[in-house]
């Protein structure tokens, strides 16, 4: 057994991290993949790049909402950046029905980017769709800080992972982290069949690690996820602000807020305070 499931055994408290915007940088690997495929344009169709990038993210997230599995995906916390080069493996019914969608969705996608900046081009979109999927699959990411902290933490808590999409998905971007084994248990929202911010997914990783909501803490980037469903489960929640997000009205009060991982230990050990103050808020 290794020395991380051997500290999870004798800890006292855990924390449970998202995956997504927390630990790696999904929004940012998304965005280069895309300019990556954006600049193949330019170069082959002398198409402006920056102007195709904008059409390409407009595009792809309105025909990925237009998909009947749209309330499936949204549910899980899939999204259209992980449409565009996911497999989205497994025998689950609404995955089955996604994959079948993936090749139309992402031609549409690709011509439907291209004829909006004048290019009818079929195999240029094909090229495209291929170049974005290769790119985006070639690395993740990572917080430059995330395994460092982890390995801190994890030397006096049990440590896990609560992450919605899907488990393929979610399993190849820690395929390129060097931190998956820090983790006593990993919860997948399509693997458990609820998604953030359900607080059920939470519930289910104390489950997993035998310890009450009073002992655990949580961390992630999403105000209406993690930090809602975290503190609907009873969590101590610490948010990451990545300013990524706007903060609607209704937005949730995290316990603590930081804006960068090795920051989480002190707000860990900081007294519990009614409420931290949200980005622009007095």
């Amino acid at each position: 057994m290794t020395f991380w499931f051997q500290n999870a055994r004798v800890a006292k408290r855990a924390v449970l991290f998202d995956l997504d915007n927390t630990l790696v940088m999904e929004d940012e690997s998304t965005e280069r993949a895309l300019r990556h495929a954006c600049a193949l344009a330019a170069t082959r169709a002398g198409v402006d790049a920056e102007a195709l990038f904008t059409v390409a993210r407009t595009t792809a997230d309105e025909a990925f909402r237009a998909l009947p599995t749209f309330p499936f995906a949204d549910r899980m916390g899939i999204w259209w950046g992980e449409a565009l080069w996911g497999e989205f493996a497994g025998d689950h019914r609404d995955l089955r029905a996604l994959r079948s969608l993936l090749g139309d969705y992402r031609r549409a996608v690709w011509r439907g980017t291209l004829a909006a900046v004048g290019v009818d081009d079929d195999a240029l979109a094909d090229a495209l769709a291929d170049d974005y999927r290769t790119a985006r699959r070639a690395g993740e990411i990572v917080d430059p800080d995330a395994d460092k902290v982890l390995t801190d933490l994890a030397r006096d808590h049990t440590l896990a992972l609560v992450t919605n999409g899907a488990p393929d998905v979610q399993r190849v971007k820690l395929a390129a982290t060097p931190f998956t084994s820090r983790f006593a248990t990993i919860v997948i929202s399509v693997e458990v069949g609820v998604g953030k911010p359900d607080p059920r997914i939470f519930e289910i990783a104390l489950e997993r690690l035998h310890v009450s909501a009073g002992d655990a803490s949580a961390v992630g980037d999403s105000l209406e996820r993690d930090v809602r469903g975290a503190k609907a489960a009873g969590i101590r929640v610490i948010w990451i602000d990545r300013g990524l997000w706007a903060t609607p009205d209704d937005a949730p009060v995290p316990d603590a807020r930081i804006t960068r991982l090795t920051e989480v230990r002190s707000a860990l050990s900081a007294p519990a305070p009614r409420g931290a103050s949200l980005r622009g808020s007095p």
